[in-house]
């Protein structure tokens, strides 16, 4: 027996020491953590979670120590849509930028990220960890208004180059100069392209400075489809596209503008690698709770090195035989990530390439809107100082 208690003594004297120890390292943590129990209750709060927070040491699990969170366009986020209450709920929480008030007034723009951790059969807890992205935000911004600026100079002699040329183009054409005809189209097509280049930018960096939102509604996919498909055969001559359709309508809850933009791109792409004269297929089916959009070309294909970076920003594959700045597949990554959907690539070199779009049908993601943060307008909570916080179980 008295073995017996020595080695009990022993296991708990080396729990202890493991807790204490665990205690430690969170504590000295340069991340900022934050531990609540099963009922959303807030046990726990790092040095570094107090210091964003600015909370007092000893004070950090008292009510009153609560932060209150909004989404970034300043509207209040329901106690049980707080990081902690999510994950309680079973929800993903990963990267989910709200702003958190503090008890001083100012305000932090805060990146969270948590998950549910069960031992064996002991007590559940939930771990949320958050980034001040404050800075990065502000500075986002900048770069975006900087940009926007920078392009609207740039369109206004633009405009009227295009705008002469396209007289210029309609003229040569009526007196039958096709020479000059054809040098006026080519001045045209290049400049369109500067403009739709200069569009790709600003957008970008308004997507990076989460300056946007998906407005999510039910929208008929089929006739969304079918719309932008005959819209891109009138607009563009000699580019032939087939259209292969389900039967029933296809009802999904998007943001029609942004999945627009989406088809847009990958029908662009697809003709800038397709040879004169093949036609580009674009297919629209039904896989489970999923909508599938595939736009073929038969086209030089990519090579498969290509295929982990041929959604990043600026990359360009094979730069001798890409045009513009490697942003059209980028911005198609965010929107379908947006609707917590995907878009993927299968391709082989000199076969052509299949880029397919999934959405959720019926499935409800203003949440996932609000989740992002991302918004058009800037609210004034963001702008003047931005916040995050932890008091996010959702408890008062």
């Amino acid at each position: 027996m008295r073995a017996l208690r020595c080695l009990m003594l022993q296991e708990n004297s080396a729990r202890e020491l493991l807790t204490s120890s665990l205690q430690a390292i969170l504590e000295n943590l340069t991340e900022a953590v934050t531990v609540a129990d099963a009922e959303g209750r807030i046990i726990m709060r790092n040095r570094a979670a107090r210091e964003i927070l600015r909370i007092k040491p000893g004070s950090e699990v008292r009510p009153e120590s609560q932060v209150i969170l909004r989404y970034t366009d300043g509207t209040l986020v329901p106690r049980s849509e707080y990081p902690i209450a999510k994950v309680l709920k079973g929800e993903e929480v990963s990267r989910l930028e709200l702003v958190a008030e503090r008890a001083d007034g100012s305000t932090r723009i805060l990146q969270f990220s948590g998950s549910l951790i069960r031992e064996n059969d002991g007590p559940a807890l939930v771990v949320i960890t958050y980034r001040d992205f404050t800075d990065v935000r502000r500075y986002a911004e900048q770069q975006y208004d900087y940009l926007r600026a920078t392009s609207h100079d740039l369109r206004n002699p633009l405009s009227v180059l295009l705008a002469q040329t396209k007289l210029l183009e309609a003229e040569t054409s009526r007196k039958g100069l096709h020479d000059e005809n054809r040098v006026a189209q080519l001045i045209l097509r290049s400049g369109r392209r500067i403009s739709s280049m200069l569009d790709d930018l600003v957008e970008s960096l308004k997507y990076d400075a989460g300056l946007w939102s998906i407005r999510p509604r039910e929208t008929d996919l089929k006739k969304l489809v079918t719309d932008v498909v005959e819209r891109y055969r009138s607009s563009s001559e000699g580019k032939e596209i087939s259209l292969s359709l389900m039967e029933a309508d296809c009802p999904a809850m998007i943001d029609p503008d942004q999945v627009e933009r989406c088809l847009e791109n990958l029908l662009s792409n697809a003709f800038q690698y397709s040879p004169k004269g093949e036609t580009v297929e674009v297919s629209l089916d039904v896989d489970g709770d999923n909508a599938r959009i595939a736009v073929i070309d038969r086209g030089s294909g990519i090579d498969p090195k290509h295929f982990p970076r041929i959604f990043d920003r600026f990359y360009r594959g094979d730069s001798r035989n890409s045009r513009g700045l490697g942003l059209g597949l980028y911005i198609v990554r965010l929107i379908a990530e947006a609707h917590r959907g995907s878009v993927t690539v299968q391709s082989e070199p000199g076969k052509g390439s299949i880029f397919t779009l999934t959405l959720p049908l019926k499935r409800e993601i203003m949440d996932r809107a609000q989740e992002t943060g991302k918004v058009e307008r800037r609210s004034s909570a963001a702008r003047e100082s931005a916040t995050s916080d932890a008091g996010f179980s959702g408890r008062s």
